[in-house]
C-alpha cells in the first residue's frame, strides 16, 4: 500500500469573476465622467475671454446655467424660463447645501438676463457662483 501524497500541479488559471467586475466598474466610471464633461459643452455658446481665467475643482451639486445670446436659459440641455430656473435652484440648494453654480453666458448676452439668473441664485441662497470664461490667447498663439 502507498500512503504518500500525490502532488498534482494545477495550471495557473485566470479568475474571470474579478476580471469581469473590474471591467464593468471601469466602464461605469468612464460613462459617468463622460456625461459630466458633455453636459457643460452641449450648448453652443461663445464664452467671453479673460486673462485671469482659471480652472476650478468640481464640487457635488454643481450646476451649469447656460444663457444664450437671445436670452434663453438652458440647464441640462433643457430650455427653461426664469420661474422654472428658480424651482431648479431651490431644489439644488435643498439637496446640496453649499452647492455651486457656474453661469456660462454667451459674449452677446444682455446683462439684464445674467442679473435675473444671479437674482434666482440669491433667492435660493446659493452663494458659490462663478462665471465661465475662456483664457485669452495672444494673437501669435491663435489656433490655425
Amino acid at each position: 500500500m502507498r500512503f504518500g501524497r500525490r502532488i498534482q500541479e494545477e495550471a495557473d488559471t485566470i479568475q474571470m469573476a474579478p476580471l469581469i467586475d473590474i471591467v464593468f466598474l471601469t466602464l461605469i466610471f468612464f460613462m459617468v465622467t463622460s456625461v459630466y464633461s458633455t453636459l457643460e459643452r452641449e450648448v453652443d455658446i461663445k464664452l467671453p475671454t479673460a486673462d485671469t481665467g482659471r480652472q476650478e475643482q468640481r464640487t457635488p451639486g454643481e450646476i451649469f446655467i447656460n444663457v444664450r445670446t437671445g436670452g434663453s436659459i438652458v440647464v441640462n440641455n433643457r430650455e427653461m424660463k426664469i420661474d422654472e430656473l428658480q424651482a431648479v435652484l431651490d431644489r439644488v440648494a435643498e439637496y446640496f447645501p453649499g452647492g455651486a453654480v457656474i453661469i456660462r453666458g454667451d459674449r452677446g448676452v444682455a446683462l439684464g438676463q445674467i442679473i435675473a439668473v444671479l437674482d434666482c441664485c440669491r433667492k435660493a441662497d446659493i452663494q458659490d457662483i462663478s462665471f465661465a470664461v475662456t483664457k485669452e490667447t495672444p494673437p501669435g498663439d491663435a489656433p490655425k
